[in-house]
């Protein structure tokens, strides 16, 4: 061979080498920001891999999903195309994913086949499936009829990159109160402690001016959120993080005065109540609240003011307002009859959308989606319109906004001049299909909707831990003693003991208040398998205990005893991991309102909703505990790290929340004995600075007892 061609062949395979090791640490290097869950970033790194390999299949398919999680979501189609195109199995879900990008990008047919094949491979999710493809049939009726309606963005002075919603505008229309977690300290910004305050902004040129906040009267330390104005503009209603969130009012007397909160019939001592409309004359008050015995999540109720100004006993707005799912941000317009608010239970484009329904002949008429361009697949919310319905301000995330969820003037148009030869009739079209009359104009009669099916996980084969027996709370007149089980360790746990390849887990069980060791039940699960590896006693005395837990696995423990909740805690251990021994308290707590303990067992995705297989042996727990202690009533809590969208973080909070209540009423347990909230970012239990640790910590979802029913 030509020495000059053997040389030239050398450098040409080491290029190579070093291209292929170059793309490699990137799309390592985007994988860590992305599990991460810091999508900015990854996004740049994703994207540096695409260009330095265009046709690559993984780098397509990374910087897609990406796109995925950002506010340009309709970006990620391009690149999850070529990474299709090249290999479709990339990812067992991929049909779903690139789904969601032709549903983003208004292309609802291709979604649709593509929802259709994920439902195919995936029966388990067929529910989930159902629902995307439901979205798409809305969602391609409503863009094939858009409302006459003129939206842009509100400006500079009222939007910035952070969160912007709940737009107040005064009756003259000249006044705007907003709330926003705008914030010029890094600190608070990465912290995720720039909470949300109250500005107000006036209108100057034709523009809303520089907003300020509204007063030190108002805006506290943490979350507080402006929710309506009374029509003299002299009342303004709040919403504050006392209790479990509720509705307050400040009056304008010179200045705002320090908020009080509203009487027992609107405000809970255990439950949420989001967001308030007051009528125009003073006497109704629209509020939102998740207490027992409504419809669903968050429903709408309604409270009369008395002769003696106090507010009256809420009412529920009834089933056709209210579904299974969540209606929030009520706003009753001046003319007393139309009630606009925003809902993922009723038929949706994606999300929530607003709707519009008027009382007419002593009942509301059935809700009508106010359409597209106004919704979007998107979360669409906070709406209010003047008193000639002509405009209106809400808050939605759109790709052309100026950072998180924007305000957004909305002007509605007159509809063109209908030809002057009468088109021939055709049967009205189904409420799926946004109304092109002016909005002003009420809605039809029309059938009660069909409740779009949430979402569910089908429960697999549970092996031995369906057959655990839990703990039975009630608290007889004497301290329950512990009831000892009969012991079992796997055989398997012997040869990896043998091996060397295991993990020593001592320690103690004591009571969370007086620190008094306890005897207790502990129970280790392979959760890949859902088998029990080991069920063991503690020491009765001293709350002593001696775990073997075999490498190569994720494992549950939990550890149970009557009159407490169970404790949960999670370990992944790696096949070759070194012999170690681990010390450690168990720290139980006792079965009362208020008590609540972080399930450790149950997993998501980054991004989703949908339980993981992986989660039925702590699922099965919760069932078993509220089988056998029927006096319980339980809310499931979800929280995020600050990492991305508020509003996002917070609607996929909730979601995974009612994932959990959604398997457990699937498994027979009583609805009514379950509840679930969604907090986002709002409750960290530890500075969210720390990127892996503390954001870790602050991903959570919690069982907490809300209810305790006495017998007799």
């Amino acid at each position: 061979m030509d020495k000059r061609l053997l040389i030239t062949l050398i450098i040409i395979t080491c290029s190579l080498s070093g291209y292929s090791q170059d793309l490699k640490s990137l799309l390592e290097k985007g994988d860590r920001l992305y599990s991460r869950k810091d999508f900015i970033d990854a996004l740049d790194v994703f994207t540096q891999a695409v260009n330095m390999s265009p046709a690559d299949a993984e780098a397509n398919f990374k910087l897609g999903m990406t796109y995925l999680y950002t506010e340009n979501k309709s970006k990620a189609l391009p690149f999850l195309q070529k990474a299709y195109n090249t290999q479709p199995d990339i990812d067992p879900d991929f049909d779903y994913h690139i789904g969601l990008a032709y549903q983003y990008s208004h292309q609802y047919g291709q979604a649709k086949k593509h929802f259709e094949e994920f439902q195919k491979k995936n029966k388990k999710l067929a529910s989930m499936a159902n629902h995307k493809i439901t979205e798409c049939a809305i969602g391609d009726s409503l863009v094939q009829h858009p409302t006459y309606l003129k939206i842009e963005n509100a400006g500079p002075n009222i939007n910035t990159p952070f969160h912007e919603y709940s737009p107040i505008i005064s009756a003259d229309g000249s006044t705007m109160i907003f709330t926003t977690n705008r914030s010029t300290d890094d600190y608070k910004i990465k912290s995720g402690t720039n909470f949300e305050d109250i500005y107000i902004s006036r209108q100057s040129g034709g523009s809303w001016g520089v907003p300020q906040k509204i007063s030190p009267n108002i805006n506290i330390k943490f979350h507080d959120a402006a929710a309506s104005m009374s029509s003299d503009g002299k009342t303004l209603f709040l919403y504050y993080e006392e209790g479990s969130g509720d509705i307050f009012t400040s009056t304008l007397e010179g200045d705002w005065t320090k908020p009080v909160p509203l009487n027992k019939n609107i405000n809970t001592p255990l439950f949420w109540e989001t967001s308030a409309s007051i009528s125009a004359d003073g006497k109704r008050l629209f509020f939102t609240s998740n207490r027992p015995g409504g419809k669903g999540e968050l429903d709408i109720y309604v409270s009369e003011k008395d002769d003696k100004g106090n507010w009256g006993k809420a009412s529920n707005l009834g089933s056709t307002i209210n579904t299974p799912g969540n209606e929030d941000s009520p706003f009753i317009h001046p003319d007393g009859v139309t009630l606009y608010f925003s809902s993922d239970g009723h038929p949706t484009m994606g999300s929530n959308d607003i709707f519009r329904s008027e009382f007419k002949d002593g009942k509301w008429t059935r809700p009508v989606n106010l359409g597209y361009p106004l919704n979007s697949i998107e979360y669409d919310g906070f709406f209010s319109v003047s008193a000639d319905k002509k405009v209106g301000y809400y808050s939605t995330i759109r790709e052309d906004g100026m950072g998180d969820a924007d305000i957004y003037r909305v002007q509605f148009l007159d509809p063109p001049a209908k030809p002057k030869q009468e088109e021939p009739k055709h049967e009205e079209p189904p409420v799926l299909i946004a109304s092109n009359e002016p909005v002003n104009e009420p809605a039809p009669k029309q059938e009660e909707p069909a409740v779009v099916e949430q979402p569910a996980v089908t429960a697999p084969p549970v092996e031995v831990v369906a057959a655990v027996v839990p703990p039975v709370l009630d608290k007889p007149k004497e301290e329950p003693k512990h009831e000892r089980v009969e012991e079992y360790v796997d055989p398997i746990v012997q040869v990896h003991k043998d091996m060397k390849v295991v993990t020593m887990l001592k320690g103690k069980v004591l009571d969370e208040m007086t620190g008094t060791p306890l005897g207790a039940v502990v129970t280790l699960v392979d959760n890949n398998s859902r088998k029990v590896i080991t069920k063991i006693n503690t020491n009765a005395e001293n709350g002593d205990f001696e775990l073997i837990v075999p490498h190569g696995g994720n494992y549950g423990v939990t550890t149970e005893r009557i009159g407490y909740l169970f404790n949960s805690i999670n370990f992944n251990v790696p096949q070759f991991a070194e012999f170690q021994e681990i010390d450690m308290s168990i720290i139980m707590v006792k079965a009362q309102v208020g008590s609540k303990v972080i399930l450790k067992n149950i997993f998501f995705d980054v991004g989703k909703a949908d339980l993981k297989s992986e989660s039925v042996a702590e699922l099965e727990n919760i069932r078993a505990l509220l089988n056998a202690n029927t006096h319980l009533k339980v809310q499931i809590n979800g929280h995020t790290d600050n990492s991305g969208n508020a509003a996002t973080n917070k609607v996929l909070s909730l979601k995974r929340a009612e994932s959990v209540v959604h398997y457990l009423t699937g498994q027979g347990i009583d609805p009514s004995k379950l509840s679930a909230k969604g907090f986002g970012s709002e409750r960290p239990l530890v500075s969210n600075d720390d990127e892996t640790e503390g954001r870790e910590i602050n991903r959570r979802t919690e069982i907490e007892i809300i209810e305790v029913k006495t017998e007799g």
